[in-house]
């Protein structure tokens, strides 16, 4: 386990996040558009993409993550014979947004970080923010689980609170939970 408090989190943080190449599971209030269409980047490379966040304020953000999941079209507007939706799942919080306060980052099962930075640039670079990052497989384990926990949680809500492109699979949801 490691900690960190200050201000310039950022490009270690980006760095660690961004290099994901297996999985990305994200779970933030704050998501600038910049890092949206990081997001969606690396799940057109393959990488599986998870993100909560919520509407508020990131209205921008959320339709690059959106529109990301629309098949792109040719000159006739029909659907390309080579897309591929990309491994990208999101769950926006519709309405009350002060019930989402989790910043948890998950990157390839192998690192976890949890604090107080959320994925925009004023909190990676301005502000003074605190992150603990876990290294040991069993704490990121447990961590994963929780983030599965959380997305359930928040499915639990209901269609006025939240919107999801999809759920995690069942059996991905048995085989983490069991």
């Amino acid at each position: 386990m490691r900690t960190y408090i200050g201000r310039s989190l950022g490009t270690f943080l980006e760095l660690m996040i961004f290099s994901a190449n297996k999985l990305l599971w994200i779970s933030s209030p704050s998501l600038s558009p910049k890092y949206a269409q990081k997001l969606v980047d690396l799940a057109k490379k393959g990488v599986d993409i998870k993100v909560i966040t919520s509407v508020y304020k990131n209205e921008e953000s959320v339709n690059i993550i959106k529109n990301s999941l629309k098949p792109e079209r040719n000159a006739r507007g029909e659907i390309k014979r080579d897309w591929v939706s990309p491994p990208l799942d999101y769950l926006i919080l519709k309405k009350n947004s002060s019930i989402q306060k989790v910043k948890m980052y998950i990157v390839d099962g192998k690192q976890a970080i949890i604090g107080s930075l959320g994925l925009a640039e004023q909190e990676l670079y301005n502000s003074i923010e605190h992150i603990v990052i876990l290294d040991d497989p069993r704490d990121v384990e447990k961590l994963m689980d929780d983030f599965i926990a959380l997305w359930k949680l928040y499915v639990g809500l209901g269609d006025d609170f939240m919107e999801c492109s999809r759920s995690f699979p069942s059996k991905f949801f048995v085989s983490r939970i069991t």
